[in-house]
């Protein structure tokens, strides 16, 4: 098949924005920077809206994105969005291992269903669950969470099983990492989406992007009334069938001799391959020369009902993201929500849960929560200190954060956000409960909000000082108390300002004479 130097461009695009978002959420070795990761983040289409419109940073790919579709058409599809790249790439897998090419003919799609998940996700948004339909719906966060939940872990397994035969050929840049395992849920979750887009891409190419995802819908209504569009010149086509084996979308129409742009995804397949050129891509205004009258249009009933779910759409995500909702009463949470997500209801309403943070985070105290938050907060990131601790010194969660859900503080400010408070159980403390000098909490805490005082025959009783706790969980982590820990960490609703420790310097002895001692 010929190849349209348009196509070879597309391809040369998707291959690098899928494979640095790859490396990204693969990075078990922390080798990709934290400013590439974000960069490739930020250019995905609902993380840059959501930043954008909740004020969070002066994100304007989202907006260069609804511009390129309305002048070219849907090449985000094609060529950023890595969803819609790993559906093509799962459908060629497929051909390589059939050894055949899938004919897909043109199928008239439905319009009824897209507006059925538009509206679905629109009313979600304006329900005050923004974050919870976005996670469910934004095909960015959707393969996100299949990179980490499904890949990463066979990737670490088998890097895990290589070990053993590289260090006895020498090689030591190969070692053994911990399996980072989520919840069963989570991954279950993660597995039956992996599941339903193989299924449906090597079946029917894009119909998930042109079915179910609001996103693909949203900008299909643009570039179906956009600048440049694919067109068939109906003098020149032999009907040959050629490009309806090679479109994806199954949206060329040989009989009325048009194209749907609405659902075309731009990866220029039927350009390369026909054979009369009747096939391309031009200015909308220039009509080819058509031998049959063209047929007065009927009046689309879909479209007034698409207008008015997209202007909800784009309405919602201002509405339902744009402003903060009132928190309750509580101040204590059940969960612990990452440093610089400011407050569990902010962080719940902007996080799309594509677990790029939990990817990046060095310690690997971020993990998928099920229904820790309750239903809205469903696979969002939450701190386990059964497994790790936050590192006193990073900052990288909020560095690779592309919608702004958490936020970048500097590394001072970090160090005294408080998100969470330490509670000792002192029954359960080996201290009290064996007899035993332990200490392991005060010796981990980086604040020294975790103290001893004197306590028995010459022991010490772990004391804590809230004022200086910002509830990192290293104390936790450390406490050798099983099953439940003598020190836990109870998360802050709205997280606080610790307070600075405040150093003194001993007084110098007082002396006489020459020699002190």
């Amino acid at each position: 098949m010929r190849s349209h130097w348009l196509k070879r461009l597309r391809v040369l695009a998707a291959f690098v924005v899928l494979a640095g978002l790859f490396a990204a959420f693969l990075d078990f070795r922390e080798l990709v920077p934290a400013p590439l990761a974000h960069g490739l983040a930020a250019i995905q289409f609902v993380p840059s809206m959501v930043a954008l419109i909740t004020g969070a940073s002066f994100a304007l790919a989202g907006v260069l994105v609804l511009l390129m579709t309305f002048l070219a058409g849907r090449i985000y599809c094609s060529a950023v969005c890595p969803l819609g790249i790993l559906q093509d790439a799962i459908a060629r897998l497929s051909c390589w291992i059939s050894q055949k090419r899938h004919w897909l003919p043109y199928d008239r799609g439905y319009p009824r269903l897209r507006l059925t998940f538009l509206g679905i996700c629109v009313v979600g948004i304006l329900a005050g669950w923004a974050g919870l339909a976005l996670s469910f719906f934004d095909p960015y966060s959707i393969f996100g969470r299949i990179a980490h939940e499904v890949f990463r872990p066979v990737l670490i397994l088998a890097n895990n099983s290589l070990v053993r035969i590289a260090n006895a050929c020498g090689v030591d840049w190969i070692y053994w990492v911990d399996p980072q395992w989520a919840g069963a849920g989570v991954v279950v979750l993660a597995l039956l989406m992996l599941a339903l887009i193989s299924v449906l891409a090597v079946s029917r190419g894009r119909l998930y992007c042109n079915t179910v995802c609001p996103v693909g819908t949203l900008l299909g209504w643009i570039s179906s009334h956009g600048l440049f569009r694919l067109g068939l010149d109906k003098t020149a086509c032999r009907k040959c069938g050629d490009c309806l084996h090679v479109c994806k979308s199954q949206c060329i129409d040989l009989r009325s001799g048009t194209v749907d742009f609405s659902r075309c995804v731009d990866c220029f397949n039927c350009i390369g391959i026909c054979k009369e050129h009747a096939i391309a891509f031009r200015f909308a205004g220039k009509k080819p020369v058509s031998r049959q009258p063209k047929a007065p249009s009927a009046p689309d009933p879909q479209r007034r009902k698409f207008v008015t779910f997209a202007a909800l759409f784009a309405g919602a995500i201002g509405t339902g993201m744009g402003f903060e909702n009132k928190p309750p009463a509580e101040r204590l949470a059940r969960v612990i929500s990452p440093p610089g997500s400011l407050n569990l209801e902010r962080f719940l309403n902007r996080c799309t849960a594509c677990h790029l943070c939990i990817s990046a985070c060095p310690t690997h105290v971020l993990t998928p929560a099920l229904f820790e938050y309750g239903l809205a907060g469903l696979n969002r990131p939450r701190m386990d200190y059964s497994r790790s601790f936050c590192n006193f010194e990073c900052v990288r969660c909020a560095e690779v954060c592309p919608d702004g859900a958490i936020t970048l503080l500097a590394l001072a400010d970090k160090k005294l956000a408080r998100i969470g408070c330490a509670q000792l159980d002192e029954d359960k403390c080996v201290v009290k409960a064996k007899g035993t000098d332990c200490a392991a909490c005060s010796e981990h805490c980086p604040t020294k909000a975790v103290d001893t005082i004197p306590y028995g025959n010459n022991l010490r009783l772990p004391k804590v000082n809230n004022d200086l706790c910002i509830g990192c969980g290293a104390c936790e982590h450390a406490c050798p108390v099983k099953p439940a820990k003598a020190i836990t960490v109870a998360g802050l609703r709205i997280h606080e300002r610790a307070e600075k420790r405040v150093e003194t310097k001993a007084e110098k002895p007082k002396t006489s004479g020459d020699f002190p001692f």
